[in-house]
């Protein structure tokens, strides 16, 4: 893809739940109007809506749902300025090659994820995403037991059927003291 541009960038915001990584992504996606902007999100991601990126305070951004990261530059023009992927976190091993491709063509992704996840591991995919991208956002968010800087996801309710999505009814913010990860044996 040359596309006579400047190569775009690749920014990662990553962090636990209820960090704000979606609201920061809204955020930047609004404030490039007057620029082709285009939002993705996984169909795994249907806590709050199918078709739009949904905050845990409700705020909402139609996206283009796509199971498979290959499959989003089929659905661009090719004269997109940025491109936003939320919860990257739920993409396929393409994710970084793809991005970094986006860039190449002179459009700038960003994308938001789980890091850890609730087991203390890191995603594979999120590992290989921070090795591409030009900038790396760690957010936090506020324990739910302590009150200091949470950086893990605590799961509290059991896990049925290998569903792992979920919202405040099923995980909190917890700091690397208060957290302990689920009994359930790991799930990805």
């Amino acid at each position: 893809m040359v596309t006579g541009r400047p190569r775009g960038t690749i920014e990662l915001i990553c962090g636990c739940m209820f960090s704000g990584k979606s609201e920061e992504l809204l955020r930047r996606l609004r404030a490039r109007k007057g620029d082709r902007v285009r939002a993705f999100k996984h169909p795994r991601d249907d806590r709050y809506s199918g078709t739009e990126i949904v905050t845990h305070g409700r705020d909402r951004y139609d996206a283009i749902v796509v199971g498979q990261a290959a499959q989003i530059p089929d659905c661009l023009g090719g004269d997109e300025a940025l491109v936003g992927i939320d919860e990257g976190h739920f993409f396929d091993a393409a994710l970084p090659d793809v991005c970094r491709r986006l860039a190449e063509a002179g459009t700038d992704v960003i994308v938001t994820a789980l890091d850890p996840d609730s087991w203390g591991k890191p995603f594979g995919v999120i590992e290989r995403l921070k090795q591409v991208a030009d900038k790396v956002v760690v957010m936090t968010a506020t324990c739910a037991k302590c009150g200091r800087p949470a950086t893990r996801n605590q799961r509290t309710t059991p896990i049925v059927d290998g569903n792992i999505v979920g919202g405040p009814e099923a995980f909190e913010p917890r700091c690397a003291e208060c957290w302990h990860p689920p009994p359930e044996p790991h799930i990805r």
